[in-house]
């Protein structure tokens, strides 16, 4: 990872959900890097993985491997309060996310 020059870099992301004796590998090997600055878009079919990988992210899935860097401070799986506090999630519907309300 080159996390001095991104602000958001993943390598290698791979999260697999249990269920029981049923296992589902919804990520494997997901890897992107954002530059400060830059925009991001994350477009797939439903149930690509897209929430998946903002979970992961976020810290609202602590069961993935591979490496996250977020400002070049490597992610935890269990972030701190700090780390969890500087990383948000904008939902599908912007307008009803974002509304001052």
């Amino acid at each position: 990872m080159n996390a001095a020059s991104s602000m958001v870099d993943v390598k290698d992301l791979r999260v697999e959900f249990h269920a029981g004796r049923h296992h589902v590998l919804a990520l494997k090997g997901v890897s992107f890097s954002i530059a400060p600055g830059e925009s991001f878009g994350l477009v797939g079919e439903s149930g690509s993985g897209k929430t998946t990988v903002l979970r992961a992210l976020a810290g609202l899935n602590p069961d993935w491997s591979g490496e996250i860097a977020i400002a070049g401070q490597p992610l935890s799986r269990h972030p701190d309060k700090e780390m969890r506090r500087a990383i948000q999630m904008v939902f599908q519907d912007p307008y009803g996310s974002l509304h001052p309300k």
